[in-house]
């Protein structure tokens, strides 16, 4: 569910969600719910976490669904094939309507299905559309996580494929149980059961309020809606930040991928497939799940155009403590390499050329490559730019934080990690319940688990040697610091 400042806000929006309910003539919207298998989360056996919800996404823009933790998915059908059609706006075929606005993004992967033999039933072959950051090293092909039951108002533990483990967060403003119970779901294994996909590296921090960042494009319930548009006309999602249309967020079928990554091409699809992209929990408030409020599909119309290059880029982690939404966080003496792909209408672009400069290079130098390096401490703004057309730009402000600590002498003294340097396990002091993040030089977090001791060890022994950043998240602070693996 949406996390911002409470629990008030998040049931503001979903109120707003449902006002705006509409439907407009001539435009095709879902015509079948197939399916619902949600993950475990908050509003999981209430609503707009249960089965009917799921039914009013049907004909227009009608209602409200939430899919729940990663991996939690809704299979919508059409009467009539949503066509890949050559004259729609910017290549755009189709958009979702989720609940995302600004600083809540909760990012849904989507994938498409031909309904190839033509037997009304999504059983066919599912292809997933690259969104932006499916060209990161930092998204996880093939990610499986089982949830298993903890009977009742309790945190849902789970467990992945990768051999990590952790829980789905319970908070005080809704205490029925959060794994899909037998009566509203029995197909789902009363037990435990996993759900699959690809995993995108979360965006969730806390800066003074607890903020889901927004993805550059390709994801639902990702950006908001524009209310008193026309549905069938679509975003440009090659802009980014500017929204054309009717917001929302918009998908083109031609950047279907099959499970080797490899671009298919559909001349239409019949079923669409939404699930939650991402694992994570927004402190005590719950976790991070994607809603959806409906689909419409595109009407072709030659006359709108747009850019449709666009550079997608990793970047440095949001370090909670700081109180700015829009600046990213790096330790001086420290690099960060930059990892960054021209796409042009969802496809890589052949010519990969980009500049990399920075305002201040006192403060942080940039290489041709894109490696950052802090030297001072202080703000810099790093742009990349396209060579083949230099109005292809992405600017990034960055702050180069001081080589002491990055969180408050007293929250280091309070909070501790041990051994560093370490062999194969760490352990935490100072606190009895933790969610322990790691990130590595990239800023991709590696690992994130969950401790209920301060006996408790985490083992680290397969990650490579090397210098981390490690975070550990309490109910009521957050402290950064390096750590070295011998």
């Amino acid at each position: 569910m949406k996390k911002t400042v409470g629990i008030v806000l998040a049931m503001i929006c979903l109120s707003i969600g449902m006002v705006h309910s509409q439907t407009q003539e001539g435009v095709q919207y879902i015509d079948t719910i197939m399916e619902y298998r949600p993950a475990p989360g908050q509003f999981i056996n209430t609503s707009p976490g249960l089965p009917e919800n799921a039914q009013s996404l049907k004909g227009g823009i009608n209602g409200l669904v939430t899919l729940g933790y990663f991996g939690g998915y809704l299979i919508a059908g059409f009467d009539e094939p949503i066509s890949n059609h050559p004259d729609n706006p910017y290549g755009v075929d189709f958009t979702v309507f989720g609940n995302g606005y600004t600083g809540s993004s909760e990012p849904g992967i989507v994938m498409v299905m031909k309904d190839e033999n033509a037997n009304g039933k999504p059983d066919d072959t599912w292809y997933e559309l690259r969104g932006s950051d499916h060209f990161l090293s930092s998204s996880i092909k093939g990610y499986e996580i089982t949830f298993t039951n903890p009977n009742g108002y309790l945190e849902v533990p789970w467990s992945d494929n990768m051999g990590g483990t952790g829980v789905v967060n319970i908070n005080s403003f809704h205490q029925q149980s959060y794994y899909p119970s037998q009566e509203n779901f029995p197909d789902i294994d009363p037990t435990s059961y996993m759900l699959s996909g690809t995993k995108l590296k979360d965006k969730t921090f806390q800066a003074g309020m607890w903020i889901n960042s927004v993805f550059d494009y390709g994801y639902a319930d990702n950006r908001p809606m524009k209310s008193g548009q026309a549905h069938d006309v679509p975003d440009n999602p090659y802009t980014l930040d500017t929204q054309e249309g009717c917001g929302g967020d918009a998908f083109d079928i031609s950047w279907a991928v099959d499970a080797d990554g490899k671009a298919v091409e559909l001349d239409e699809i019949s079923f669409v497939k939404i699930y939650t992209g991402v694992a994570a929990n927004a402190g005590s408030i719950g976790e991070v799940s994607t809603e959806i409020r409906g689909i419409a599909a595109v009407a072709p119309d030659a006359s709108i155009t747009g850019p449709t290059d666009v550079i997608v880029t990793n970047h440095p982690p949001f370090l909670p403590q700081f109180s700015s939404v829009r600046e990213y966080e790096w330790p001086q003496g420290e690099s960060f390499e930059f990892e960054a792909y021209v796409v042009s209408k969802g496809q890589l672009n052949a010519n990969q050329t980009i500049g990399w400069e920075s305002n201040n290079p006192e403060i942080a130098s940039i290489s041709a490559s894109g490696v950052l390096t802090g030297h001072e401490a202080g703000e810099v703004e790093i742009t990349a730019t396209w060579q083949a057309d230099n109005t292809i730009s992405r600017q990034f402000t960055i702050n180069i934080t001081p080589t002491t600590s990055s969180g408050s002498l007293s929250d280091i003294e309070a909070i501790k990690v041990f051994p560093n340097p370490f062999s194969d396990y760490i352990s935490v002091s100072g606190s009895n319940r933790a969610t322990v993040s790691l990130f590595n030089t990239a800023g991709i977090k590696v690992m994130e688990k969950m401790i209920l001791s301060e006996q408790e060890r985490i083992n680290l022994a397969d990650m490579p040697r090397g210098l981390y950043l490690v975070r550990i998240e309490t109910d009521n602070r957050v402290t950064t610091t390096k750590l070295l693996k011998q």
